[in-house]
């Protein structure tokens, strides 16, 4: 008998902790990159190769998109100066911007380095100053070393960071594999995960890959799902065809909680920007604004 109660018992605090990893669904924005594909785009440069805020915005509005992401590293097209201006002008068009960190294994966004509750706070504090703002990513979370500074402790650690100072900012980090033991090293601590799918050859089992993953996830965070729109170090052939482009975007958009599009072009000559047009607000897509509901 005793023995049963101490089983019971391990039971009841197992359950418990399960329990306090997942957050309140009520509480959680299950639709922060929005219902239309996010676009991270390739960076409009000016001829002495800063970043072109005025015509990144302008391309943005003109195509349709009411998100984008920016990457920050360096130096120009992405440094901190930059993508400062570009928080500001997105902000005043009413267009959601996400910024992505790099990680230890990519190279270093500057100021603060790889100090990653340094950086969210300071992108809290300036998400106070412009609203659309919307969250925070770091790239490659779990590939290779970055597994050793990522540690659950310290992403919960990042996490409370920006809580602190502003809760609505979403902290939604990057990974590409998404089991249950994945899912509960990042519960708590996370607003949502980029799952990206890296098969450019083809979308077959994507949907299951989705599904399965927010299986894992149980009801405790948003997943959203990641679309190439380039060529990439372990697809060097070329971009997706336009019927992969097609077919992985819309299981994205129906499957995932939002979607984003890595490395797509503004400029309209690129055939895979008219694809990525259909799922924009007024396109032609049957999930023009539905992606993620």
């Amino acid at each position: 008998m005793i023995r049963s109660q101490v089983v019971l018992s391990v039971l009841v605090l197992a359950l418990s902790e399960v329990h306090s990893q997942a957050a309140d669904p009520s509480t959680i924005d299950w639709h922060a990159m929005g219902s239309s594909p996010c676009g991270w785009s390739i960076p409009v440069q000016k001829p002495d190769q800063s970043l072109d805020v005025d015509r990144t915005v302008g391309l943005l509005k003109e195509d349709g998109f009411t998100c984008a992401v920016a990457v920050i590293a360096e130096q120009p097209p992405r440094s901190w100066n930059e993508f400062q201006k570009l928080a500001a002008a997105v902000n005043a068009a009413n267009i959601d911007l996400w910024p992505v960190l790099l990680p230890p294994t990519e190279g270093i966004s500057q100021p603060y380095g790889h100090d990653y509750v340094a950086w969210a706070e300071a992108l809290a504090k300036l998400s106070l100053q412009y609203p659309h703002l919307r969250g925070i990513n770091i790239d490659d979370l779990e590939v290779n070393a970055n597994r050793k500074m990522f540690t659950r402790d310290y992403v919960c650690r990042i996490y409370q960071a920006k809580q602190k100072i502003n809760p609505r900012l979403q902290f939604v980090p990057t990974v590409y594999d998404l089991d249950r033991n994945a899912a509960d090293q990042l519960a708590g601590c996370v607003d949502g995960v980029w799952l990206w799918w890296v098969n450019l050859e083809m979308a077959t089992g994507q949907s299951s890959f989705l599904e399965n993953s927010k299986l894992a996830v149980a009801g405790r965070f948003p997943v959203y799902g990641g679309v190439y729109a380039h060529w990439t170090s372990w697809h060097k052939e070329g971009n997706p065809v336009p019927k992969v482009f097609t077919k992985t975007l819309e299981q994205s958009c129906e499957y995932s909680n939002g979607a984003m599009i890595w490395n797509i072009s503004l400029e309209p000559s690129d055939p895979l920007l008219k694809i990525a047009k259909t799922f924009l607000p007024g396109g032609s897509s049957p999930l023009a604004g539905k992606c993620g509901r």
